[in-house]
């Protein structure tokens, strides 16, 4: 049996970082929705994370091409930044940062589920059953969510999250099955492109704004650079130097980082109820993930 990989501190902590990226998303795609379409802020978020791509090119280029991949990266380009990122985007325009981003957590579960229909990857009951208690808690935290101006209609806004969830989950099995053949950082350059080739003729149907304020453009920045390109590169490094389900545990604090950051910034607050339900899906997710760690480390190669 193979050594687990090394899990130093600095590949731990670039793992705590990458989450806190993608967690903050919410918050910054909260505020730029808000003045802008957000089928462009992606667009306009896919070009600048391409460049920065472009940028760093001889690191990821040379993949040998193993033909028929075409369909998969059609599929994976469709399902993630395609209609991930213009689901998550709607539903922001309906439903709370926090709700979102708590919903954000129901993915290990739904990884599980899909790994095992898809990949015959059989999960154990107690995956199952940590599943259906974080589905249990985001319905409970839905019915919860009050119409306010920040969330008009949760129950869309959570849905089309959770629709998100299921076109990333779609992805994330896709790219396991590419992973044996080309690097993660070439998949996510390819993602980049991919999702600024799908999302382009919106620069002809899209409503765009005469003015667009300051912090609406630095959100876009940030979503493209720190999200996009930085989240993955940080998150890939990390993987690399721990196990991929070592890294899949960091996914957990999403929920956590998202609620604690649309308080600060958003001033959203949660009821003592969507605050239970929130701990409820955390709780469900480390349940459902608690199998993986009981098995030996070096399967994880």
């Amino acid at each position: 049996m193979a050594r687990a990989k090394e899990n130093p501190v600095w590949a731990q902590a670039a793992l705590v970082l990458a989450v806190f990226f993608w967690a903050s998303s919410f918050v910054a795609m909260k505020h730029a929705v808000g003045h802008m379409d957000p089928g462009l802020i992606v667009l306009i978020r896919m070009i600048i994370a391409s460049s920065c791509f472009l940028l760093i090119y001889r690191l990821w280029r040379g993949m040998a091409y193993t033909r028929g991949d075409w369909k998969y990266f059609l599929i994976m380009s469709v399902c993630d930044p395609g209609l991930y990122f213009f689901l998550e985007s709607q539903a922001l325009k309906y439903t709370s940062a926090s709700a979102a981003g708590t919903i954000n957590s129901l993915q290990p579960p739904l990884l599980a589920l899909s790994a095992w229909v898809f990949l015959r990857e059989r999960p154990s009951l107690v995956t199952f059953i940590g599943a259906a208690i974080s589905i249990v808690g985001a319905v409970l935290l839905t019915a919860a969510s009050p119409s306010i101006e920040s969330s008009p209609n949760p129950w869309l806004g959570n849905t089309l999250e959770f629709g998100a969830m299921a076109s990333s989950t779609i992805y994330i099995v896709v790219l396991k099955k590419l992973s044996d053949r080309y690097s993660p950082l070439f998949l996510t350059a390819l993602q980049a492109f991919g999702g600024a080739l799908l999302f382009a003729p919106l620069l002809w149907t899209a409503d765009i704004p005469a003015t667009v304020p300051t912090s609406a453009w630095i959100a876009i920045f940030y979503l493209a650079t720190f999200v996009t390109f930085g989240g993955y590169f940080l998150y890939n490094w990390g993987v690399a130097k721990s196990t991929a389900m070592i890294a899949s545990a960091y996914l957990n604090l999403i929920p956590v980082f998202s609620v604690g950051l649309a308080f600060v910034f958003l001033d959203e607050r949660l009821t003592i109820f969507q605050i239970c339900m929130v701990l409820v899906i955390i709780m469900g997710v480390f349940v459902s993930q608690s199998a993986q760690f009981r098995r030996p480390a070096a399967l994880h190669q």
